[in-house]
């Protein structure tokens, strides 16, 4: 715990940048990964219909 700390004391305002895009990777990016792909599935689905139809 102490080297976290004298890393983040002695490189400053780097390190939380980089923790923070980490974070931000496996939070926000993977959700939206999941829509996208929700989405991607439903226009699949939508794009057969319309194939059958015609």
């Amino acid at each position: 715990m102490d080297e976290i700390v004298n890393m983040i004391i002695n490189n400053g305002i780097g390190i939380v940048c980089v923790a923070y895009l980490i974070y931000f990777q496996n939070t926000t990016m993977t959700e939206m990964l999941r829509t996208l792909n929700s989405i991607n599935t439903r226009l699949s689905i939508i794009e057969d219909k319309l194939e059958r139809h015609d």
